[in-house]
This record gives C-alpha cells, sequence and structure tokens, in this order.
C-alpha cells in the first residue's frame, strides 16, 4: 500500500494520515469533555470540603455563644441556686445536639465528596480506555521503544515503553504467549549457537599456573532482557533459579559497539571479566554482537502483541493523573501541523484535505477529510476545540 497526495505526488506518508487525523478530532472532543467534567467535579469538591470547614466552624461559634449566654443568664440572675441545675442540662442538651449535627453533616458531605470521587474515577477510566484506542495504533512517530522481558513459570512477561516524539511515552503490558517463540523459556542458542565465554581463571589438576575457564552457554537459559533505546542487557543463568551461576551481558549498539561481561558463580555476586587481561582478550566480542542483534530482532516480535496501556505520559508527568489531557492534545497538534501543511499544499480543493492510496496493482483510489467537517466536531470544546483548530491550522 502507497500513499501519494491528492495531486498525485509522492508522499512520504506510510499510513492513512487522515483517518488517523479524524481518529485524534474524535478523541480529543471526547477526552476533553470528560476532562472539563473531572474539573468541575474536583471543583465541587473542593466547594464541599470547603462549605463543611465553614460550617463546622459555624456551629462551633454557636455553642460557644450560647454557652455564654447561659453562663452570663444565671450569673446576673437572681434566683441562681434554681436555676443552675436547669443551666447545666440545657448547656448539656445544646452541646449534644450541636455535636449531633457536626456528625451528621459531615457524614453527608463526606457521602457527596465519595459520590464525586466515585465520578471523577469512572471519567478517567474511560478516558484511559479512548486515549489506548488511539495510541495503540502509534499515532505520532516513534523515537524509541524500551523493553523490558523477563522469564516466569511457564514463559516470559513482557512490557514496552514507548517514547514519541513530543516527549510523549507510554507503556504498554504484552501479551507474550501469542508469540510462539516467547512463549516458553528459550536458551541462547534459540538466538544463536556456539557461544563461548571465558568464565573465570583457574588452576588445572597438576599444574602451577591459573587458566582461562571458557564456558559454553549454549544451554543457559534467558531470564532478563532490557531494551533501553540502542543499550541491551541480557541475563542468562545455567538454571531457572535466581541464585544459579550466571552470566550479565550489556551491550552498546551506537557507532562503536560496545560490551561488558560480568560472571557470577552460584550464590556469589558478580564480577566484570575484562577487568583480567586473560579473560578480556579471549572474549568473542562480534559473535556477542551478532547474539544481541538476534536478540533485538526478536524482541521486535513482541511489539505487535501490546495491549493494555499502562500509563501514558508528557513531559514526564502522568497525563491523568495531572489531568493534562488538553496539554496533550495540543502537543499532538503541534507535531501533526507540519504534515497537514504538505497535504494542504497538494489537496487540489481548499475545501479538504486529499490523499490517494495506491494498492499493488497500481490502482489508486482517493481518500479525503473536509476541513468544515473537522471544525465542526472541534467547535464542541468550544474555546479548546478553537486552540486546537489554529495550531492545526485548518482554517
Amino acid at each position: 500500500m502507497k500513499y501519494l497526495f491528492g495531486d498525485s505526488t509522492e508522499s512520504p506518508l506510510q499510513k492513512d494520515f487522515l483517518a488517523l487525523l479524524e481518529n485524534y478530532v474524535d478523541t480529543s472532543v471526547k477526552t476533553i469533555t470528560l476532562e472539563n467534567t473531572v474539573f468541575d467535579l474536583k471543583e465541587d469538591i473542593r466547594d464541599r470540603r470547603k462549605l463543611k470547614n465553614t460550617v463546622l466552624e459555624q456551629l462551633d461559634n454557636c455553642l460557644l455563644t450560647a454557652e455564654q449566654a447561659i453562663i452570663n443568664a444565671v450569673a446576673t440572675s437572681k434566683e441562681q441556686t434554681a436555676i443552675n441545675q436547669y443551666a447545666a442540662k440545657s448547656k448539656d442538651f445544646l452541646i449534644k445536639y450541636i455535636e449531633n449535627g457536626k456528625i451528621k453533616f459531615s457524614d453527608e458531605v463526606f457521602q457527596e465528596i465519595s459520590d464525586f470521587d466515585k465520578k471523577v474515577n469512572a471519567s478517567d477510566k474511560e478516558n484511559r480506555a479512548t486515549l489506548e484506542s488511539l495510541f495503540i495504533h502509534d499515532p505520532l512517530p516513534i523515537i524509541n521503544k524500551n523493553f523490558i522481558i523477563k522469564a516466569t513459570k511457564e514463559g516470559f512477561a513482557a512490557k514496552v515503553k514507548v517514547d514519541f516524539e513530543g516527549d510523549i511515552s507510554a507503556i504498554y503490558g504484552v501479551i507474550s504467549s501469542q508469540v510462539p517463540f516467547w512463549n516458553r523459556h528459550v536458551r541462547v542458542s534459540d538466538f544463536l549457537k556456539g557461544i563461548e565465554i571465558p568464565a573465570r581463571m583457574r588452576k588445572p589438576l597438576l599444574k602451577k599456573e591459573e587458566v582461562p575457564d571458557v564456558v559454553s552457554v549454549d544451554d543457559y537459559l534467558i531470564t532478563d532482557i532490557v531494551q533501553l533505546g540502542k543499550e541491551l542487557e541480557v541475563v542468562i543463568r545455567k538454571r531457572q533459579d535466581v541464585e544459579s551461576e550466571r552470566f550479565r551481558m550489556k551491550m552498546v549498539f551506537k557507532d562503536e559497539f560496545a560490551i561488558e561481561v560480568y560472571h557470577a558463580e552460584e550464590k556469589e555476586v558478580e564480577k566484570y571479566i575484562q577487568a583480567v587481561p586473560a579473560l578480556s582478550i579471549l572474549v568473542n566480542i562480534p559473535k556477542l554482537r551478532e547474539f544481541g542483534e538476534k536478540i533485538i530482532a526478536r524482541t521486535n516480535t513482541l511489539y505487535p502483541k501490546k495491549r493494555s496501556m499502562e500509563s501514558l505520559q508528557m513531559n514526564q508527568k502522568d497525563v491523568l493523573e495531572e489531568n493534562q489531557i488538553f496539554e496533550l492534545m495540543q502537543k499532538i497538534a503541534e507535531v501533526y501541523a507540519p504534515t497537514i501543511a504538505m497535504i494542504k499544499k497538494h489537496s487540489p480543493s481548499g475545501e479538504e484535505l486529499s490523499l490517494k492510496v495506491e494498492d499493488d496493482s497500481g490502482k489508486r483510489s482517493e481518500i479525503y477529510l473536509k476541513k468544515s467537517k473537522v471544525k465542526e466536531k472541534l467547535s464542541i470544546i468550544k474555546e479548546k476545540g478553537d486552540k486546537l483548530i489554529k495550531i492545526l491550522d485548518i482554517q
């Protein structure tokens, strides 16, 4: 599938941007509307808390005023002995009545706040699901994919953190069991055979000098993988047990490949192998690089199985917890604006954005999105919609 501009000239687009744009508009309207509701609910919560504090303070003042009035009445009475017992009973009655009133009023306010909190949580849950339906399709250019993969009893648990353009990132759970390669325990030989690593210096029987002890790791189990951009860390173990003998490899795939190799005997701490010259020279760097490249290729097969979005951040702040949805949508609009400008430039009609799609047989069809439709949808969120239209530059 190939995408062209509306005037049939070549375009750099790899997907149906107009469908993506319409999805973005629909998501913006829904999530910003819900976020506005959350703002109102939180304002209601603040108002109720303020009201509770004010009313309780006024009830306390009322009690103090009443108590002082009783004291003054008794003090000025010519029959203090006779009325004193009634004054005490009146005072006790007022204290009990007002304290009960404070408890009842507080409970009513707390119930209202609890109801508001439930509505806030429901709105946040719906917004999370709506944003997930947008981000699951990678609506922005991807800068990095960062995988964390850990062996479990039967296979692997995996998560992926995707860094998008605009300092936006999302963390997803991955259903690794749906990828045949990862639905079981895997060994080093499943990636590359014939890997040997110098583990330690040992003194052979009947010999005076130590010699390198080179270990074949083909049967070692892969237990931990962390891929952060061009950095990869892999742990392999002799057995599926945290105290088992293990190797840890830290690789950096940049202009020049670099690797650090660590080894730990069973139940012991890791030691840096390359600190020992006799071991360092035996580290087969090209072989380990190939091993790392094959691991990265395999981790990427997990990406299509990402599912539940666990968090969405912008500028390292949680979008939902910080109520940053409108700011998020503005940032996405800023990323989309240059592409929209290119499409407008090559669209035959000034009333719509248009592209052409060419299938494998060479047949072309037109896809378009009317500007008026975008503006009509965004008008639902009023000033915020106007702001997004301005950033997108759809006039």
